[in-house]
């Protein structure tokens, strides 16, 4: 590191350099390994938020109604979530798994599937797949992100929102985001 005057660092080496007092910063390093599955902590402390969330919800649950995952998504006019899903699919046995331990497992899908339904109701003319569980996303990151600021449970940003990716995903997996395929259609 070279030091010019007292308020300049120049580093030749692609690292940080500070210079004065009180000085606070983080560093994210995007080229170092990052697990591809979120710690179970930070998924199950989504879970629990969702599941708390001031919501009404309905206590129809039932997986009768599945359809085939690809088939849903071009019955809905969903393409852009198509690509952010499958990022996320590796996580789907975790979070399946986290879940099956879960006490308020069915409760936090119900809730989702409420904030779908609001969506689906309110989306404008001729809104497709995309705009739903975009809507839904935001929906969600805002309430766990208001009980974060209420509850703090340390969790970051990014991991949040790939936390509610999975835990979206899981629910459309389970038929409560979008529309199913007609039988025979």
């Amino acid at each position: 590191m070279v030091f010019g005057d007292n308020s300049t660092a120049k580093s030749g080496d692609n690292g940080t350099s500070v210079v004065g007092d009180g000085n606070v910063f983080n560093s994210v390093n995007f080229d170092s390994y990052v697990p591809k599955v979120l710690p179970r902590s930070v998924i199950s402390s989504v879970c629990k938020m969702i599941a708390e969330m001031e919501i009404e919800y309905d206590d129809d649950y039932s997986i009768q109604q599945n359809s085939d995952w690809m088939e849903k998504l071009a019955y809905n006019e969903v393409k852009v979530f198509v690509e952010i899903f499958d990022n996320y699919s590796d996580g789907y046995d975790e979070v399946s798994k986290i879940l099956q331990t879960h006490l308020k497992r069915t409760v936090m899908v119900k809730k989702i599937r409420t904030v779908y339904i609001k969506v689906d109701s309110a989306k404008p003319e001729g809104a497709d797949g995309d705009y739903i569980i975009s809507e839904i996303f935001k929906e969600l990151k805002e309430e766990v992100c208001c009980q974060e600021l209420i509850r703090p449970e340390g969790l970051y940003d990014e991991d949040v929102e790939a936390a509610i990716y999975l835990i979206m995903f899981y629910a459309f997996t389970k038929c409560k985001i979008l529309k199913p395929v007609p039988k025979g259609g």
